[in-house]
């Protein structure tokens, strides 16, 4: 389970896939500064703190997430994971550096968290997507996600709200009461 691997994009672009380390911490740092003011709205998967990407990388070490980096040279072009995956359930969150979207790499990502999840036997997957996030929205749909409802979150700045999605990965599978 887990891979390394190259993807090729339809443009001929290439990037070098593996799960992160440590030492990708600084890398990861550069990554959510270079976002851009969309991106880096629509892709808080956590705090951007030294510390808080400390936690993230320890939990990916230990095993209770599996989480990856997509590289063009030495620079992280996406962070990608599987949170919680001794869960039946667990959660998936894509991100990819704007001057790589659109170029199908989200697919190619999310197809081999799916192919993780249903190595490790997993129920189904689990996500959450902005309102005004249409082109995941579609792209998660389009990867047999099924919309399940609206969920709220409490942030620094107020509440909120977003799809929650489910990918059910063997039959009967429901999704989480809660997250």
């Amino acid at each position: 389970m887990g891979f390394e691997d190259e993807v090729i994009l339809s443009d001929s672009r290439k990037i070098h896939v593996r799960k992160i380390t440590a030492v990708d911490a600084p890398a990861l740092q550069a990554f959510f500064r270079k976002l851009g003011p969309f991106s880096s709205r629509v892709f808080v998967p956590h705090q951007y703190t030294d510390e808080a990407i400390a936690a993230r990388i320890e939990r990916a070490v230990r095993g209770d997430d599996w989480v990856y980096v997509g590289l063009d040279g030495e620079e992280i072009v996406a962070y990608f994971f599987l949170w919680d995956v001794r869960k039946p359930v667990p959660v998936l969150g894509i991100g990819i550096a704007d001057a790589w979207q659109n170029s199908g790499l989200g697919q190619r990502l999310m197809s081999m968290l799916i192919d993780d999840a249903r190595e490790l036997g997993r129920d189904g997957i689990y996500l959450t997507t902005m309102l005004d996030n249409d082109r995941a929205y579609h792209i998660y749909l389009k990867m047999g996600f099924i919309d399940i409802g609206l969920v709220g979150h409490e942030t620094e700045t107020g509440e909120i709200v977003e799809h929650s999605l489910f990918l059910p990965l063997k039959h009967g599978a429901a999704p989480p009461v809660s997250f």
